[in-house]
């Protein structure tokens, strides 16, 4: 495995539907193991991780586990080469669009979706980054 200097690890309720979720937006399994999966694309790590590591705690965040949305207040952005292609997937895959592509006054497009779990997903390209 690459090493990353940010890796964003999600507890999920079921690894299968978030693997799906997160390769309909182009990452791709690794590594997989009985209750979870590592997904990689142009460099970002993230590792899913079926809940029952945290039920069984103790753990920081065991009492909350089952609230959603989950990660309330955290938005994790996902730079990408080509921010078109990837919102055509999540459209076709009938993904949880919250806000469609756009352009931003801060030189980018982006859109934004919530992943089986909640957890609130933003995809982005620099102008320069299309081409």
């Amino acid at each position: 495995m690459a090493t990353y200097p940010v890796i964003v690890e999600l507890f999920v309720r079921d690894v299968a539907a978030s693997r799906a979720f997160y390769e309909a937006l182009g990452f791709r399994a690794t590594n997989e193991w009985r209750n979870g999966a590592w997904m990689e694309r142009e460099g970002v790590g993230i590792r899913l991780e079926l809940d029952d590591h945290v039920t069984a705690g103790p753990h920081y965040f065991t009492p909350d586990i089952g609230r959603h949305p989950r990660g309330t207040g955290v938005e994790i952005v996902v730079q990408v080469s080509d921010v078109s292609a990837v919102h055509e997937a999540a459209v076709k895959a009938g993904l949880n669009i919250v806000r469609e592509l756009r352009e931003r006054p801060w030189n980018c497009r982006d859109f934004r979706l919530a992943d089986p779990d909640g957890y609130f997903i933003r995809i982005t390209s620099p102008f320069a980054a299309e081409g």
